[in-house]
């Protein structure tokens, strides 16, 4: 059997109107085609290029902020702006001076960066709200914005000028005797537009009040300072009595307090050295022993010495008054001998001599002999024996 293409077949005919109808087909699909790449084309350089000229991802732009330049103490400040584009994280970057910061804790300020987040979701506004208890002096701020690839822009530094004040006056040194009182004038300053009152209180360093019998009184004990302008207050402090008062030096500064939207927030005073002055002695030797001694018409006049030893602290220099009582009321009598210079050394040692003068009317006995040292307003004393023998005693 022999195979092969039949040689009675005829293909089927095709009539001009098929094959023109295929053409077009071919023609769409060519023309849907290019369409296709050119509207990718487009995309390609709005994405690349951007409308008016501008690359498509540097349109992140922060475009409307209303700078914050006023602020109050202990109160909430929200900063917010609006961006446009699609940024990746928008960041507020801000630094908090405190108004009586020194020096030293300035350099230790260090600047805070948070992210700022969508108010409303589809929105273009960002918020931040620097919580109050960090509002304790004037801040400086910024904003920035970046998308995914990199590009960012930042606004330019604004300062907030907070609502705030100073507590002044304090001097170097205070010295407060027993007994006695030491004044000084406080000054409350009021910064930008604060306008609060102010609560004043002394403390020690380490305690909320001061030294036991140490007394700290303001008249008045608050103030209210005029918008830019000062209020004063005069502080005394006195020692309330003679007891449970431990004499040295102390560290003390005022404190005012106002109160704010995060509740009551305060302020020092520069620090100032408390002296309570004090003083103690003794007496050497503790017992003497002296002989009576006439010869007829001749009276001779025995001296017998006591050396007091006074030790001052806490820079004491108030004036010592010394006095003696328990002597015999006849032939004896007493006399001071004052170094020529006062020591003013810290601890000051001062010595002074009693010197007991008996003649030979003096009483025979033996006496106990107080000495009192007063002064700063405080007064002690010491006891020693005295004895008044005859020359046969002696023996």
């Amino acid at each position: 059997m022999t195979y092969g293409q039949d040689p009675y077949y005829e293909p089927p005919r095709q009539n001009g109107r098929e094959k023109e109808s295929s053409r077009r087909q071919i023609y769409a699909l060519v023309g849907l085609f290019m369409v296709s790449v050119l509207v990718i084309g487009v995309v390609l350089a709005i994405l690349s290029t951007g409308i008016g000229g501008e690359t498509f991802f540097q349109t992140v732009k922060i475009f409307e902020h209303n700078p914050v330049s006023h602020g109050a103490l202990g109160e909430d400040i929200e900063i917010t702006a609006r961006i446009s584009g699609f940024p990746e994280n928008v960041t507020l970057s801000y630094q908090v001076i405190p108004n009586n910061s020194t020096a030293e804790s300035f350099r230790e300020i260090k600047p805070v960066n948070k992210f700022m987040l969508l108010v409303t979701s589809g929105g273009d506004t960002y918020s931040y709200t620097i919580k109050g208890e960090e509002i304790l002096g004037d801040i400086t701020y910024f904003i920035s914005a970046a998308d995914s690839v990199g590009n960012s822009e930042s606004t330019q530094i604004y300062q907030i000028g907070v609502d705030d004040f100073l507590v002044e006056g304090m001097p170097k040194l205070m010295k407060v005797y027993t007994n006695k009182e030491a004044k000084t004038t406080i000054t409350v300053r009021s910064i930008n537009q604060f306008t609060k009152a102010v609560r004043l209180r002394v403390i020690s360093q380490g305690l909320d009040t001061l030294p036991g019998g140490i007394i700290g009184e303001f008249n008045p004990a608050t103030v209210t300072p005029s918008e830019g302008g000062t209020a004063t207050s005069e502080l005394t402090l006195r020692a309330s009595s003679d007891k449970f008062i431990p004499s040295g030096v102390y560290h003390i500064w005022v404190e005012g307090f106002v109160g704010t939207q995060r509740g009551t927030l305060s302020r020092n005073s520069s620090v100032a050295l408390l002296q309570v002055p004090d003083f103690d002695f003794t007496v050497s030797p503790s017992h003497q022993r002296v002989e009576r001694v006439f010869l007829g018409q001749v009276t001779f006049e025995q001296i017998t010495p006591y050396t007091i030893t006074v030790t001052m602290d806490g820079g004491f220099d108030a004036d010592l008054d010394f006095r003696v009582v328990g002597l015999p009321s006849q032939g004896v009598k007493s006399r001071w001998v004052f170094p020529e210079e006062t020591i003013s050394e810290r601890p000051g040692i001062q010595r002074v001599e009693l010197q007991v003068i008996t003649t030979a009317s003096a009483e025979l006995g033996f006496y106990t002999l107080t000495i009192y040292v007063t002064g700063g307003g405080r007064e002690e004393f010491e006891q020693v024996n005295f004895d008044i023998i005859t020359q046969s005693q002696m023996q």
